[in-house]
C-alpha cells in the first residue's frame, strides 16, 4: 500500500513540475525572441539544400505537382525550352 502511495505521489509530483515548467515558458508570450545569427551565410548551400528550397518556394508560388517541378528544373537545367518554360522564365529562383 505504501510503495502505492509513493509511485502516485511521484506522479503528481512530476505532472506538478510539468505544469510549472509550461507556466514558465508561457510567462514569456509576446517578448521580443534574439535572432540567431545566420549560419546558412558562412557554409555554402548544397545542390540537395538548394533544390529543396526551390521546391518549396515553387509550391508556394502553386507549383506543387511533381510535373510542374520536374519542368521547371528541366527548363532551369536546359533541358526544356519554348512556352513550357514560362513559369520559368517568369519566376526564376536562384
Amino acid at each position: 500500500m505504501v510503495m502505492k502511495s509513493a509511485g502516485r505521489f511521484a506522479a503528481v509530483a512530476a505532472l506538478c513540475t510539468g505544469m510549472l515548467l509550461l507556466g514558465a515558458c508561457a510567462d514569456n508570450e509576446g517578448s521580443a525572441v534574439p535572432a540567431a545569427p545566420a549560419v546558412a551565410s558562412s557554409q555554402p548551400e548544397s545542390p540537395q539544400e538548394r533544390n529543396l528550397r526551390v521546391r518549396d518556394e515553387l509550391a508556394r508560388l502553386g507549383c506543387d505537382t511533381n510535373s510542374c517541378i520536374q519542368t521547371y528544373f528541366a527548363c532551369e537545367d536546359g533541358l526544356l525550352s519554348g512556352q513550357v518554360c514560362e513559369f520559368y522564365r517568369t519566376h526564376p529562383l536562384n
